[in-house]
C-alpha cells in the first residue's frame, strides 16, 4: 500500500508506471507496466564498463526520474541498478519505491535509528542510522554512476556492516584511477555527488541530472 500510493501519481518517461493495486485473500499486490528488457545490473555485470556517453546517458535517465519524483515529495532510498529497468530500446525505468516514504512523513516505520537501503549504494548518513532525503538518492546514484563507468562498486567487504563503514568512513575513489579516460570533469560530478556531507552533493536531483547532461 505504501508503494502504490507513492507511485501511483507519478507518471515519467524514466519511472515504471503503476496500473493497479489491489488485495487477494489477505496479501497486497501491486500490478505494474510490463517492462520486456533487463536491470541495469544485469547490464553492468555483462560488459563491464560501459561508454562514457552510455553511461552518463543512463544515469542522467534516473536523475530525471529521482528529480521527478522529489519534486512530487518522495524520496526513494533504495536507488540501484538492480531497481533500474531497460526496456527494448535502452531507455532507463526506475522502479521498486518499497521503502519510499514522504518528504513530509515522520512515522515509526522510516524513524531515525533504522537502517534502510542496500550496502553497496547506501548513503553515509543512511549507514549511519539518519533519515535519508533527496541528497541521500543523490548518493546512491553517483554510486551507480561510478559502478556504469568502473564496472566496479566503490566500496566492497565480506559483511553489510564493513561495507557501511567504509561508506561513512573511507574517502571517496577516484573514478580516473580505474579509468584515465574518463574526463576529469566527469570524475568530479561522481566525487561530488558522493561526497560524505549531504550539504557538499549537489543542491538538487535536478543540479546532479544537469552536471550529467
Amino acid at each position: 500500500r505504501r508503494e502504490a500510493r507513492a507511485i501511483a501519481r507519478r507518471a515519467h518517461p524514466n519511472v515504471v508506471t503503476v496500473i493497479d493495486r489491489g488485495e487477494w485473500e489477505g496479501r497486497q499486490f501491486i500490478v505494474f507496466e510490463h517492462v520486456a528488457g533487463e536491470n541495469l545490473k544485469a547490464v553492468s555485470v555483462r560488459e563491464g564498463p560501459l561508454p562514457v556517453a552510455r553511461a552518463l546517458a543512463l544515469a542522467c535517465q534516473i536523475a530525471r526520474a529521482l528529480a521527478f519524483a522529489h519534486d512530487l515529495g518522495i524520496v526513494h532510498r533504495d536507488v540501484k541498478p538492480h531497481n533500474v529497468l531497460l526496456d527494448g530500446s535502452g531507455t532507463a525505468k526506475v522502479t521498486d519505491f518499497g521503502i519510499a516514504r514522504a518528504l513530509d512523513s515522520d512515522d515509526a516505520l522510516t524513524a531515525t535509528g533504522t537502517v534502510l537501503g542496500t550496502g553497496q549504494y547506501i548513503s553515509p548518513e543512511q549507514a549511519n542510522g539518519e533519515r535519508g532525503d533527496e541528497r541521500s538518492d543523490q548518493y546512491s546514484l553517483g554510486v551507480v554512476t561510478y559502478e556504469l563507468l568502473t564496472g566496479r562498486v566503490p566500496y566492497s567487504g565480506d559483511t553489510l556492516m564493513a561495507v557501511a563503514m567504509q561508506h561513512v568512513r573511507d574517502p571517496v575513489p577516484s573514478v580516473r584511477a580505474l579509468r584515465p579516460d574518463v574526463p576529469e570533469r566527469v570524475d568530479a560530478v561522481v566525487a561530488r555527488a558522493m561526497a560524505k556531507g549531504p550539504q557538499d552533493r549537489f543542491g538538487s536531483m535536478e543540479s546532479l541530472a544537469a552536471a550529467l547532461e
